[in-house]
């Protein structure tokens, strides 16, 4: 241990007794803070996952200029015979410079340190990830350090050493890549899968990237590295020996075997996996448990799935993943989920017809298997492949059926890589809702809108026997979605001809438009019953048009009138206009047609595209913990009068507010340039609200209101309203109830829904309708966790820090290590001057 300590300790040292090693480290800076901030605070995200998947690269350029003078300059200094007669055995100078170069490597990756302090200074991030990352990069460095150490034992010259290692490198790390690895499989088929999985380093490496660390994983980086430390240590050793050539040869091959032996035996298991990320959303959620352990009925699970050996290069690992998730809920389970595999080939469905007057050959039993899977709703997809220098379309199986019992199974199709993490929930989801005994209902109010057609085109649709269309629905995608997720829905007008079913789950009114007094009475006897409601209230639309002059705003009211109930609650929608300096940008259609086809249009930023980020999001809620952004446009604020929701017994919890740099405008303020200007003094403002109790009835004491007459015909006189109930009111029997209240929903149109805001809905469905379980399966993901705008002072200071700062600090740390040794030279000189006996 001494003499590798002094090995340490000599060639350490001789990082930084020159300038060579501060250059280095201001080099790696450099390259992988600077790729990383360059692109920063154009999309602020709280998270470094880009900084680690660019790090690869990186690497395979500085590890080679850190090992090529290791054992090369050694040789070229004529130092390396007197080295090797020092009392020490070649292990212990292997092990000396590998710690050597190990300890300044991770002394370089420590500089980095400024990235992760700005994010958690800045936001929210996922600390178990970054440590993740880092852990991974830190195994990859130290097995391309390894890489290094190795060639350039075998060569006189650095700039040779340095391109051998650069190139070793870079062969580990692209054939690890989808794109080569495919690229290979064209040519040999199966041969680039079996050298992506055996020597490639992304697969393994990524996983760290996630925040996952499997012990495969670690065996996999540690074993490469120790293995050529041994060989190193064999070729110094026997430098000079007889048949030397022979033997290492042998030793070489011998290593080979055995790290590709070990990467074979543990390619297709988990050993042992950690989950570092903060919410350990790779482990089967506590939720999921609780979900399961209710299961009384065996659930059969079935994966219809084309053989590995027919799979595109990027889905040849896909059976596993899906195998090991359905594995881990079997377990969760405690045996109920039943999972078994089905093989498929998609090539079978693609059959000719028979010829004209020629009879049907006999289908064979493969081809009717297919055919009953295809009945079932288990149906091909296409995915790409590259085959040679082509690049072509393959049809492949990955479908799930989960069923219970006799009933028919319910399909998940097209499970790819990207969608295996949303396994979970969506297995979880169709489980739960197949175990209920009825199937929960969402009864949706939303407006349907005139759909008016160019004359010309209704000519044409006319002349070619299509059905005109007269409205389109604006919420048909919000409707599908709670379809999907096995909902009953029942879409009413919450008028007399089309009124609230009799039994329903939960009540949804999206953009209520001029609410009368009879659908206010339905809504709060719905709440004053115990049911759930979600308000979703929009006052204000606009119209943005481009010409000449510019772009034009007009305003359009949308006049909900919900206030007139909310406010006997203590509850109300502002009217006022709404603005934050977190905002995102909304791309208008051009009048050109031609830019709107290409995909043009202009994007129009306004501090009304208000950009709602998770650090604004109550974490503790279930509805909103793991959410990215929410794009609330056109929205306005809420007003809640906590006490008189104590009157009634009500509780209100903000679950979503603007930034503390919002403002407000009176609707009727003229809208110019100034008015989008952030105040010096802004403030904070609620959005979206829970609230719970017992909600009483707002219209007790008062017989109910009848339905308004319906519109008269056009030259028609107004017909009078109708005395005539429908019936006895209905007794009602006071429940506990829960509203959640938000001042916008053009967010759930068709038009601007993004995928943030569609997770919040049914996030909003879920816990209302069946709790906060399965909304907290449903969260188990990675989540954008972007940041709130920084003021132009935090960028510009963070952008010196990472840029500027760091590098001064490591120059003067470099003057500083010069100027102290050239201060001990000279008093060594001087000292050695007096201690010298004066001339004869």
């Amino acid at each position: 241990m001494k003499n590798i300590k002094t090995i340490v300790s000599r060639d350490l040292g001789a990082y930084f007794t020159s300038p060579v090693g501060y250059i280095f480290i201001i080099v790696f800076l450099a390259m992988s803070v600077g790729i990383f901030m360059t692109s920063f605070f154009t999309f602020p995200m709280a998270d470094m996952r880009n900084f680690f998947a660019n790090l690869p690269i990186i690497l395979c350029v500085f590890i080679p200029a850190v090992t090529m003078r290791v054992w090369a300059e050694e040789r070229k200094e004529n130092t390396w015979e007197l080295l090797l007669t020092f009392p020490m055995r070649a292990r212990e100078l292997v092990l000396g410079k590998y710690f050597a170069t190990l300890a300044f490597y991770l002394i370089t990756l420590a500089a980095t340190f400024t990235v992760p302090l700005m994010l958690a200074m800045l936001g929210n991030p996922d600390g178990g990830m970054i440590a993740g990352g880092y852990l991974g990069a830190t195994l990859l460095g130290a097995m391309f350090l390894s890489m290094g150490l190795f060639f350039s034992g075998f060569c006189k010259d650095q700039i040779v050493a340095f391109v051998v290692t650069l190139l070793a490198c870079f062969a580990v790390f692209l054939v690890g890549t989808n794109f080569i690895a495919g690229y290979i499989d064209g040519f040999f088929p199966g041969l680039g899968s079996a050298l992506s999985q055996m020597a490639g380093v992304i697969d393994h490496y990524n996983a760290f990237i996630r925040g996952v660390v499997e012990v495969g994983d670690v065996l996999y980086f540690v074993g490469w590295t120790v293995l050529f430390l041994v060989l190193n240590a064999l070729y110094i050793e026997g430098r000079s020996r007889p048949g030397i050539r022979l033997q290492f040869g042998a030793a070489i091959a011998l290593c080979l075997g055995i790290g590709l032996a070990l990467n074979w035996l543990t390619i297709d298991t988990s050993l042992y996996r950690f989950d570092l990320t903060e919410d350990k959303i790779y482990t089967v959620s506590p939720a999921a448990k609780r979900i399961l352990s209710e299961v009384k009925r065996p659930v059969q699970v079935n994966l219809y799935i084309t053989p590995k050996s027919d799979m595109p290069t990027a889905y040849t690992q896909l059976e596993q993943d899906i195998t090991g998730k359905l594995e881990e809920l079997r377990v969760a389970s405690n045996g109920m989920i039943e999972p078994d595999v089905v093989y498929l080939q998609a090539a079978n469905v693609m059959t000719s017809a028979p010829a004209f007057g020629e009879e049907e050959a006999e289908e064979d039993q493969t081809d009717k298997a297919e055919k009953r899977m295809l009945e079932k709703g288990v149906e091909p997809f296409g995915v790409q492949v590259m085959s040679g220098d082509e690049i072509s379309q393959k049809l492949i199986y990955s479908s799930i059926g989960v069923g219970l019992g006799a009933e028919a199974e319910e399909i998940i199709p097209q499970v790819t890589p990207e969608t295996v993490q949303q396994l979970e929930y969506r297995l979880i989801n169709i489980i739960f809702k197949l175990t209920r005994e009825k199937k929960p209902v969402v009864a949706l109010v939303a407006p349907k809108e005139s759909f008016n057609i160019d004359p010309q085109m209704r000519q044409i649709m006319m002349q070619m026997g299509q059905a005109i269309p007269e409205q389109r629905d604006p919420y048909d995608v919000l409707q599908a979605y709670l379809e999907s997720e096995k909902y009953e829905v029942r879409r009413v007008d919450l008028t007399k001809d089309s009124p609230l079913p009799e039994e329903y789950d939960t009540l949804a009114v999206i953009n209520p438009r001029q609410l009368n007094e009879r659908q206010r009475w339905e809504i709060s006897r719905a709440l004053a019953s115990g049911k759930s409601v979600i308000l979703a209230v929009q006052n204000y639309l606009w119209d943005y048009r481009t010409s000449s002059r510019g772009i034009t705003m007009a305003r359009q009211d949308e006049n909900p009138q919900v206030n007139e109930l909310l406010e006997k609650y203590g509850l109300s929608v502002d009217d006022d206009l709404l603005m934050d300096v977190n905002s995102f940008p909304l791309r208008i259609r051009s009048n050109d047609p031609l830019q709107n086809l290409l995909g043009g249009g202009t994007p129009i930023t306004s501090p009304m595209h208000i950009e709602v980020t998770s650090e604004q999001m109550d974490s503790e809620t279930s509805i909103t913990s793991r959410l990215g952004f929410i794009t609330y446009l056109w929205g306005t604020a809420l007003t809640i009068d906590q006490e008189e929701l104590k009157k009634h017994g009500l509780e209100a919890r903000v679950i979503m507010h603007t930034s503390d740099k919002a403002w407000t405008a009176p609707p009727d303020t003229q809208l110019s340039q100034e008015l989008f200007e952030p105040p010096a003094d802004g403030d904070q403002y609620p959005l979206m609200a829970l609230v719970t109790g017992s909600f009483p009835d707002a219209y007790t004491g008062q017989e109910r209101p009848n339905w308004p007459p319906p519109q008269p015909q056009p030259g028609m006189p107004p017909m009078p309203p109708s005395d005539e109930e429908e019936g006895p009111v209905p007794p009602l029997t006071a429940a506990p109830g829960k509203l959640i209240l938000l001042g916008a929903s053009q967010m759930f149109r068709s038009d601007f829904l993004q995928q943030s805001n569609a997770d919040l809905f049914l996030n909003s469905i879920d816990a209302l309708t069946l709790g906060d379980d399965l909304v907290n399966v449903r969260s188990r993901k990675p989540v954008d966790r972007t940041i709130s705008k920084p003021s132009a002072n935090q960028v510009n200071a963070w952008k010196f820090v990472n840029y500027v700062l760091v590098s001064l600090v490591i120059i003067a740390v470099g003057v500083i290590v010069t100027v102290v040794r050239r201060q001990a030279r000279n008093a060594y000189t001087v000292s050695f001057m007096n201690e010298s006996p004066p001339a004869e």
